[in-house]
């Protein structure tokens, strides 16, 4: 069994068919719409199934009703934190490095803890 090709979350299904409507599709780039279904995925409880068709014939319509309107109610909310990220309207600010080099002779600060101890022959 992969688990990866075996079992999937239905409301990935569901996320996905919302982000192809064109009211998504067409404001949206792809960095965007993938941002939106992280989003929205992280506030939906997750359904995991094997094979829709089995899970769809065995779902009462009113769950999946229930189902899709908390895939939307979420894209929704995924929707305005894209259109108001402040990320968006910052200039970009070039990375100034005064020193290039790092120092090795520098102690530590005290929260830093060396991943190996200092060797002082070389």
């Amino acid at each position: 069994m992969q688990i990866s090709e075996d079992v999937h979350n239905y409301m990935e299904t569901l996320v996905g068919q919302a982000l192809a409507q064109p009211e998504f599709s067409d404001r949206f780039d792809d960095d965007q719409l993938a941002d939106m279904a992280c989003i929205a995925l992280n506030q939906l409880k997750p359904v995991y199934i094997r094979h829709d068709v089995d899970f769809l014939s065995s779902l009462p319509e009113s769950r999946l009703v229930a189902l899709k309107n908390s895939a939307l109610t979420a894209l929704d909310v995924a929707k305005e934190m894209i259109i108001n990220d402040p990320r968006s309207n910052r200039a970009d600010v070039p990375a100034v490095f005064t020193k290039p080099e790092f120092d090795e002779d520098k102690e530590l600060e005290w929260y830093e803890t060396p991943i190996l101890p200092r060797n002082t022959k070389r």
